[in-house]
């Protein structure tokens, strides 16, 4: 499965594209590429202002926000 494919269907459900999103949250396209790719974590404000983008409660931040641990790591 692809990082963050709890978010990439959020993405859709909101119907918009990745660099929406990114530039709605006050983030560069490079930067959220970075992110969704799992090159480098999110921020605590970049989950928050992507949050309030899509309408994500902050209760449900681990779904969309964290990646489960694969067995055996």
């Amino acid at each position: 499965m692809r990082p963050f494919y709890n978010l990439r269907v959020r993405f859709a459900e909101c119907e918009m594209s990745q660099n929406e999103v990114a530039r709605r949250a006050g983030m560069a396209p490079s930067t959220m590429t970075a992110r969704m790719t799992g090159q480098q974590p999110f921020d605590a404000w970049q989950m928050d202002a992507i949050a309030e983008a899509l309408g994500i409660d902050r209760a449900d931040y681990g779904k969309y926000f964290f990646q489960p641990k694969k067995v055996g790591a």
